[in-house]
C-alpha cells in the first residue's frame, strides 16, 4: 500500500472524527467507540521518558516529570494502562476515561492538593468541579471512570483494558479510529462538504480554458471518489508513539486496516507478496537511500494520471514565467510533455518499482537514481530529440548517446558545467557536473560522479544479481553522521562540531528511517530516530543557545 494512500485513509478519519466533535446529526447511538485513547502502563512510561529526555540531553527534565508523577498519580495502579474512549450518542459525543485504581482516597488526596475536591454522590459516583467544569467520576473498584455526564457513566465495562488490546503493549501512547462506528449521515456528510469545497475552488478560478476547467473537474471528482472509496473500506486506523529504551530509538507509526473482502484490503494482501528488482541497486557507503515498490489498481490510475497532468501544467505556467529565450521555454516543454507520456504509460502498467541513494564519503557527493518505467527507449529519444535543439556554446552541456552497452543498458554521458557563484556550491559541485544516464527496455537510471559510470556499472551489478527479491512498499535510511560531517567539510559550523563530537559516540545508531510494511488486511509506515540522532538534537540545541543553530 503506498504512503500517499495511508495518509489519505488516516486524513479522512481525521476529518470524519473532528466533524463528529461538532456535526449534529440525526440520534443515532452507536456502541462502538468511534476514538480509543491508550496510554502504556506508567511505571513504563515513565522509565521511558527518562530516557528519552536523557537522549535529548535534557536529563534534568526526566527528574521534574518524576516528582510530578508520583505527586499526582498517588492511589493509581501504574502497573496497568490507562486510556479513554470517544462514543457518540445521538448527536453528542461522549468521552470516558478510565485509570487503574488502588486507593481512590489517595488519589482524591492528590486532587485535593490541586484544589480539587470531589463530592460524594452515593454509590461510587463524584461530581467534581474542575475549574469551572463539572464533570463526573464512577468508582468500581479496580476502575476510575470520569466523563462529562452522569449518564454516560450508567453503564461502564468491567475491565477497560480488554477495550485497548495490544495498543499499551506496542506504544506508549495511541489512537485508534473506528472509521465503520461513525454514523453514515456523518460520512456522507463530510464527502459532501469536500464536493462543496471543490466546487468553490473551481469557480474561483481565473483565466482557465473550458478544457483546462473540465480536466481539473474530472481530477476532483476521481480524487473524491477515491476518499468515498477509503472511508467505506476502511476498518480502523492506528497512530502510535513508542520509546523503545532497549533498541535505543524512539518512533512514530500510522497504520490503517480495511474490511475483510474490500477492494483495498485485496490490495494490501497483493502488495504482501510484492518483489523488487531494485533492493541491491544502491551505492557503496551510502548517506542516504530509498526504495519503493507497488501495484497501482485500475481505479486509482485515473487519479494518478490527472495529478500528473496537473504537476505538468505547473511546470509549463512556470516555464512561461520564466525569463528564458522562447526557444528554450519551447524545447523543455516539449520535453516535459514527452516524459509525461511516457509516465502515463507507466501508470497504465500498474508497477512502480525504484531506489535511489546519494554518498558523502570520502567529501564526495555521488547521487544514483534508477526505476521501472514503461519505455526505457523512448526516454532515451525524447532526450536526444532535446539535445538536437541545444544551441551551441562553452555553457551548453555536453552529451554523448549510447556510447557503451553494459549488461543489456545502453549508456549516454553528459558533461554539465556549473555556474554557480555561491563558494559553498561550487565546493560541492565542483567546475562541472558528470552525469551518466542508462536505458534499457523497462528501465531508466541516472548517476552523479565525478569519476564517471564506475558507480553506475557497479550498481547494475548488484542490481543483476538481485532480482525478484521479496520487498516492503517502501524503506527510507538516512545516515545523520556522514551528512553532517560532510556539511562541515563544505561549511565550517562552530555547532556543528558539537553535534558531529556528540553523534560520533553511537556509531551505527545515528539513522533517520521510514519503512512501510503490510499487515493483515492493511498496512504501517514508521517514522524511527536512532539515540544518536536524538543525541544531535539535543546538542545542537544546546550549542546553539537560542542564537545559533544550524
Amino acid at each position: 500500500m503506498r504512503f500517499r494512500r495511508l495518509m489519505g485513509v488516516a486524513t479522512a478519519a481525521l476529518m470524519l472524527v473532528g466533524g463528529s466533535l461538532s456535526s449534529s446529526l440525526p440520534a443515532q447511538q452507536t456502541s462502538q467507540p468511534v476514538a480509543v485513547i491508550s496510554v502504556a502502563p506508567l511505571d513504563a512510561s515513565l522509565q521511558d521518558t527518562s530516557y528519552l529526555l536523557r537522549a535529548c540531553n535534557v536529563p534534568e527534565m526526566g527528574g521534574l516529570v518524576t516528582i510530578m508523577a508520583n505527586t499526582y498519580t498517588q492511589g493509581l495502579d501504574r502497573s496497568r494502562p490507562l486510556g479513554a474512549t470517544v462514543t457518540l450518542e445521538g448527536d453528542t459525543p461522549s468521552a470516558i476515561i478510565f485509570l487503574p485504581l488502588t486507593q481512590r482516597e489517595q488519589f482524591f488526596g492528590a486532587l485535593a492538593g490541586m484544589g480539587i475536591e470531589p463530592d460524594d454522590l452515593g454509590d461510587g459516583l463524584f461530581e467534581i468541579d474542575a475549574n469551572g467544569q463539572t464533570i463526573f467520576a464512577k468508582d468500581t473498584g479496580a476502575w476510575l471512570f470520569i466523563a462529562q455526564t452522569e449518564s454516560a457513566l450508567a453503564q461502564v465495562p468491567e475491565n477497560p483494558a480488554e477495550i485497548l488490546g495490544e495498543l499499551p503493549n506496542r506504544y506508549n501512547v495511541a489512537i485508534r479510529l473506528n472509521v465503520q462506528a461513525l454514523p453514515d449521515e456523518l460520512k456522507n456528510m463530510a464527502t459532501e462538504q469536500m464536493r462543496i469545497g471543490f466546487e468553490r475552488g473551481l469557480a474561483e478560478q481565473q483565466g482557465q480554458t473550458e478544457e483546462e476547467r473540465e480536466a481539473a473537474r474530472e481530477m476532483g471528482e476521481a480524487s473524491i471518489e477515491q476518499i468515498e472509496r477509503m472511508i467505506a473500506d476502511t476498518e480502523r486506523v492506528i497512530f502510535g508513539w513508542a520509546i523503545d529504551s532497549d533498541g535505543q530509538k524512539t518512533y512514530m507509526d500510522a497504520g490503517a486496516q480495511f474490511l475483510p473482502g474490500s477492494d483495498l484490503a485485496a490490495q494490501a494482501d497483493m502488495a504482501a507478496k510484492q518483489t523488487s528488482n531494485y533492493t541491491a541497486f544502491i551505492l557503496p557507503n551510502e548517506s542516504a537511500k530509498f526504495r519503493f515498490s507497488s501495484m497501482i489498481s485500475d481505479s486509482d490510475k485515473p487519479v494518478a494520471k490527472n495529478n500528473l497532468r496537473n504537476s505538468v501544467s505547473q511546470a509549463e505556467q512556470q516555464l512561461d514565467q520564466s525569463d528564458m529565450p522562447d526557444d528554450a521555454k519551447a524545447m523543455l516543454k516539449e520535453l516535459v510533455q514527452g516524459l509525461a507520456t511516457i509516465m502515463e504509460q507507466t501508470i497504465d502498467e500498474g508497477e512502480f518499482d525504484g531506489a535511489g541513494s546519494f554518498s558523502v564519503a570520502n567529501d564526495t557527493l555521488r547521487v544514483l537514481i534508477g526505476g521501472r518505467i514503461a519505455d526505457g527507449n523512448a526516454l532515451a529519444q525524447e532526450f536526444k530529440d532535446a539535445v538536437s535543439k541545444f544551441p551551441s556554446g562553452p555553457d551548453v552541456p555536453t552529451v554523448e548517446f549510447d556510447y557503451e552497452t553494459y549488461q543489456g543498458v545502453t549508456l549516454h554521458r553528459a558533461t554539465v558545467p556549473v555556474k554557480i557563484a555561491d563558494p559553498a556550491a561550487k565546493k560541492v559541485l565542483g567546475e562541472k557536473l558528470l552525469i551518466t544516464i542508462g536505458t534499457a527496455a523497462k528501465q531508466f537510471m541516472i548517476g552523479l560522479d565525478p569519476e564517471g559510470d564506475a558507480s553506475v556499472k557497479t550498481a547494475i551489478d548488484r542490481m543483476q544479481a538481485a532480482q525478484n527479491v521479496p520487498a516492503t512498499p517502501f524503506e527510507g535510511v538516512i545516515q545523520l553522521e556522514q551528512i553532517l560531517r560532510y556539511a562541515q567539510a563544505v561549511s565550517p559550523n562552530s555547532v556543528l562540531d558539537n553535534v558531529i563530537a556528540t553523534i560520533s559516540e553511537y556509531a551505527g545508531k545515528d539513522k533517520i528511517q521510514v519503512n512501510g510494511s503490510v499487515i493483515e488486511r492493511g498496512g504501517v509506515y514508521r517514522l524511527s530516530l536512532d539515540e544518536g540522532v536524538l543525541r544531535a538534537i539535543g546538542a545542537a540545541a544546546k550549542s546553539g543557545g537560542g542564537g545559533g543553530g544550524f
